[in-house]
C-alpha cells in the first residue's frame, strides 16, 4: 500500500493521501443531480419515505467526500441518511473515522471488495440496516484501479458484484489516458502495472463499462454529469 520511491502519485490501488489535494471534494458535489434521480425507484423497492436511505461509497479515501455527501443527500432527500464507506488502505480508513463529523450515520469499513471474506462485512452492515440492497452504491474514480491490478475480468467481476446489491448504481470511470498516466508514474519509480499490456478494455474504456452496466448487467443510464476537471462523467444507472 505504501507509495513508491516517495512519489505521492506513485501509487498501485489509487490511495493518496493527498488525494484532496487536487480532486476537490465540494466540485464533485456540485455536479450531482437532484434528488429526482437519487429517488427515483422508490416504487416497489425497499426503501421508504420513513426509512434512512442507505449508501455504500466504494473507494472512500479519507472520507472528505463521503461527509459532503452524507450532507448534500440529506438536504436534498429530506430524510435520514446512512452511509458505509470501505477503503482498501486501513490507514485512510483510520483517518476517516478520527475526522468523522457524523459517527453515528456515518461508517467506515477496510474493505477489499474483491475479498468475498472482506466483503462480508458489508453484507453484515446491510443486515444490520434490516436492507437486502443499497440504496445507493457509489464509485467514484476507483474502476481503473480495480482494473489495472485485476484485469478486465476482475473489473467486470467488481462491478456485477455491486450490481447486485444496488437500486442505484454510481460510476465516475477514468478515461483511458489516467492508466497511461498512471503506468507512467509507476514505471518512473522502477515498477509497472503487470497486467496493463494485458488489459482489452483500452482506449474505448469507458464505452466498454458502459456497454456492460447495460448489455449484461441489465441497467439503464439515467443520468450523466457535465465532466469533471480531469474530465470524467459521472453516471448513473438503475
Amino acid at each position: 500500500m505504501d507509495i513508491r520511491n516517495n512519489d505521492p502519485g506513485a501509487v498501485q490501488y489509487g490511495n493518496f493521501f493527498n488525494y484532496y489535494q487536487f480532486n476537490s471534494a465540494p466540485d464533485r458535489v456540485k455536479l450531482l443531480p437532484d434528488k429526482d434521480i437519487w429517488l427515483s425507484s422508490l416504487d416497489g423497492g425497499e426503501s421508504t419515505g420513513s426509512s434512512p436511505y442507505i449508501v455504500l461509497d466504494v473507494g472512500c479515501n479519507c472520507g472528505v467526500f463521503t461527509q459532503l455527501l452524507h450532507k448534500y443527500l440529506e438536504e436534498r432527500l429530506q430524510r435520514s441518511v446512512k452511509i458505509l464507506g470501505v477503503d482498501i488502505d486501513h490507514r485512510l480508513i483510520q483517518r476517516a473515522v478520527d475526522e468523522n463529523e457524523s459517527p453515528e450515520n456515518i461508517s467506515y469499513a477496510c474493505v477489499d471488495v474483491l475479498d468475498d471474506d472482506a466483503f462480508e462485512s458489508v453484507r453484515t452492515y446491510l443486515d444490520t440496516q434490516n436492507r437486502q440492497k443499497f440504496d445507493a452504491i457509489c464509485c467514484y474514480s476507483i474502476t481503473m484501479w480495480i482494473h489495472l491490478n485485476h484485469h478486465d475480468e476482475g473489473l467486470q467481476l467488481f462491478l456485477k458484484k455491486l450490481s447486485n446489491l444496488a437500486e442505484l448504481l454510481v460510476v465516475e470511470p477514468q478515461p483511458w489516458k489516467c492508466y497511461q498516466k498512471a503506468e507512467k508514474r509507476l514505471k518512473k519509480a522502477g515498477e509497472v502495472f503487470p497486467l496493463f499490456l494485458e488489459l482489452k478494455w483500452r482506449s474505448d474504456v469507458e464505452l466498454q463499462i458502459e456497454k456492460y452496466l447495460e448489455d449484461t448487467l441489465d441497467r439503464r443510464k439515467i443520468f450523466e454529469s457535465t465532466p469533471t476537471k480531469w474530465q470524467r462523467k459521472i453516471c448513473f444507472y438503475r
